[in-house]
């Protein structure tokens, strides 16, 4: 009797209030989704805006200020469904006439931001009552990811030009959607964020403070959190988690991210001696260690990856992506077959007295120069000498991968959550982009490709991408290394804090209205 009479003890809830306050690293440029530039920008606009859809837990594609959409038969035709109840952050309604308005700024001409020529080819027309239809000129399955765009007021925007809408208060000090938060104050130091009164669901936060450091300088942001001057800090490397992990006020969440990290083979130009035979490819990529790199360089915090499609996404193929592991022995043994012979008394591989010498060139920053160093040790162990050309990312893109001026090349890239990848490795992509295709015996891989593009049906996309990374793994047109992760630290005063398990950096935010810091009960 005497123990049925205790207080029963009740868990803490969640309740409103207070402030979170995250480090960012970089700071943001124009508030509008429409002019995003730079990740920290992104990742402010993912808090304030919203878009027609998203990608959830699973990776499915679902609708957010979109209910639902049909697609026509032949899959060219998209209606949207757009939601009636929603409201922006000023109180006024939103409709269809603000998403036709968004995607009619993207079609401007005098619109001029990376990705404006794929929304000139696009119809974008009203359909029936709360209705946006879009017309492609060719399948793409993968379409309505492209519709994550946040939307911007026309009530507020219209009339304005492209230039005008950038240079507006409402896309800087003033910025407002129909997401979570609305600005509240900018300054040098910082980007205050308040509830929006209208978002729903509602967060919990009162306020979301991003604290904005240097972007040369993301130790800074480490140590705000650290300091306790920060709650949270995202995109942590592999020693900053170790030094992290001692602590009890500090716990680091993690997820992969849909990034690939490849060394790239030339096989024309100057590469040509080297990489024209793809048994000499193959053999280099299984003279490689990827868990070694990963252990070494990352400390374990990423993911060996032998495929082109991240290991976290719902299109990888465990098969393809075993077809052929690490084997130093055999990698040596293919090398002599193909004629490249270690001389007696000698180190490197040799034939018609061509040493096997080569560049690899990657960018010279953490980790890509330390995975770039570790690769040079490995393939030398099996008779190649790489020597390692670290540039700056930019000179990388410009000098070296555009032309393809290079015999090897460390890339990496995140290729979101749909599997396609067409532009990375159609051979008929457009000469000028970051491709990496062959001109020569790329015909089922190219069909593989468009197949996956064309399909709706997720088994039939699901088959075409299967054997585009069988044959690609056959092929070898790269050493596929590791996928990344993404370690967010967050203090232990932030509860609620969660992410999906593969992610885009800015997503870590996906379910911000579902931190607190304030409890009852």
């Amino acid at each position: 009797m005497l123990i049925g009479c205790q207080p029963v003890a009740t868990v803490p809830k969640p309740a409103r209030g207070g402030t979170a306050v995250e480090a960012l690293v970089g700071g943001a440029s124009v508030l509008n989704p429409l002019f995003e530039t730079v990740d920290s920008t992104r990742d402010v606009d993912s808090v304030i805006y919203q878009g027609l859809t998203t990608v959830d837990a699973q990776q499915n594609i679902v609708g957010v200020l979109a209910s639902d959409w049909t697609v026509s038969p032949d899959h060219l035709t998209y209606t949207f469904n757009i939601r009636t109840e929603v409201k922006w952050a000023d109180g006024q309604p939103f409709g269809a006439e603000d998403v036709l308005f968004t995607y009619h700024v993207l079609q401007d001409l005098e619109y001029t931001q990376p990705g404006a020529e794929f929304w000139r080819q696009v119809g974008i027309a009203p359909g029936g009552p709360d209705q946006v239809v879009f017309t492609l000129k060719a399948p793409s399955a993968s379409f309505p990811l492209a519709l994550r765009m946040g939307i911007i007021a026309k009530h507020v925007f219209g009339g304005m030009a492209p230039a005008q809408i950038a240079a507006s208060p409402f896309s800087g000090v003033r910025a407002f959607g129909t997401g979570p938060f609305k600005v509240a104050a900018i300054s040098q130091l910082a980007i205050d964020l308040d509830r929006n009164p209208y978002a729903d669901p509602q967060p919990y936060l009162d306020h979301l403070r991003l604290r904005t450091y240097p972007a040369n300088d993301p130790q800074a942001a480490i140590r705000a959190v650290g300091q306790g001057v920060a709650d949270l800090v995202g995109g942590l490397q592999p020693l900053e988690v170790e030094a992290l992990q001692g602590r009890t006020d500090v716990s680091v969440v993690d997820s992969r991210m849909f990034n690939v990290s490849f060394v790239s083979f030339n096989p024309d130009g100057a590469g040509k001696d080297f990489f024209s035979d793809p048994k000499v490819r193959l053999a280099l990529v299984q003279a490689v260690d990827r868990q070694r790199i990963v252990s070494e360089v990352l400390s374990g915090r990423g993911d060996p990856d032998p495929s082109p499609i991240p290991v976290g996404a719902w299109a990888y193929s465990a098969a393809a992506a075993a077809l052929h592991p690490f084997d130093q022995l055999a990698s040596a043994q293919a090398l002599e077959k193909a004629g490249w012979l270690i001389p007696a008394g000698a180190k490197l591989r040799t034939k018609n007295n061509l040493q096997f010498k080569v560049e690899l060139v990657a960018p010279d920053s953490f980790p890509n120069r330390q995975v770039a160093d570790a690769l040079a040790k490995q393939l030398l162990e099996v008779g190649v000498e790489v020597h390692v050309n670290a540039v700056p990312a930019s000179q990388l893109v410009q000098k070296y991968l555009l032309g393809r001026n290079y015999q090897m090349a460390l890339a990496s890239f995140d290729v979101g959550p749909d599997p396609d990848q067409y532009s990375l490795w159609h051979s008929g992509a457009d000469p000028g982009s970051l491709n990496f295709g062959y001109s020569r015996g790329w015909g089922l891989i190219d069909s593989d490709l468009e197949n996956g593009r064309a399909a709706v049906d997720p088994q039939a996309r699901l088959a075409a991408y299967i054997d585009f990374q069988m044959l690609m793994a056959d092929a070898a047109p790269a050493i596929f290394l590791y996928s990344a992760r993404y370690d967010y630290a967050v203090s232990q005063r932030v509860h609620g804090v969660r992410m999906n398990k593969v992610i885009e950096p800015a997503d870590r935010f996906q379910y911000v209205t579902q931190w607190y810091v304030n409890t009852s009960g």
